[in-house]
């Protein structure tokens, strides 16, 4: 059965050959016309597709960052201080900051110094349009690990 179907599937493609080359046509126009429009259709569908993700998914501005940032130092600030108490300067660095949905998601890096010296903590914060705020912890620096051993609390979810 396969072999039949291979072979009238050969006989049709010989036959439209046939009627294009008798209507003056040649064989590479037809096939160039064929996919021509499916290069088309493919940009077409790719370009839809990236509209919608971009509307899914946008950069933070700067001022979406900087209220991303005071929101990460004052909620880690808070996490971090059932080990350790931040006594100076405190740095938020984020890797990534996206606007989703009316919320906004970012990873970050947040460094303090406290009673041992340096200590920092990465991890990610989802923030919801509502203002709900989930911020995990995923690594700490070994003083903090140590810190946060301690005092019997857990602080990344490792």
């Amino acid at each position: 059965m396969i072999v039949n179907a291979d072979l009238d599937s050969r006989s049709v493609k010989f036959k439209l050959i046939q009627g294009a080359r008798s209507q003056g046509e040649s064989c590479g126009k037809l096939f160039r016309k064929s996919s021509l429009v499916s290069y088309k259709s493919a940009f077409i569908l790719a370009a839809a597709l990236s509209c919608i993700g971009a509307s899914a998914f946008a950069e933070c501005d700067e001022a979406q960052e900087n209220s991303v940032g005071k929101t990460v130092a004052a909620r880690a600030s808070a996490a971090v201080s059932k080990a350790v108490a931040v006594e100076g300067k405190q740095m938020v660095n984020l890797s990534t900051c996206e606007s989703v949905g009316g919320g906004y998601t970012a990873d970050f890096k947040y460094n303090f110094l406290g009673a041992g010296g340096l200590y920092w903590a990465e991890g990610s914060v989802k923030i919801s349009k509502a203002g709900e705020v989930d911020l995990r912890l995923r690594r700490l620096s070994p003083n903090l690990s140590e810190a946060s051993n301690k005092a019997g609390v857990k602080l990344a979810a490792n």
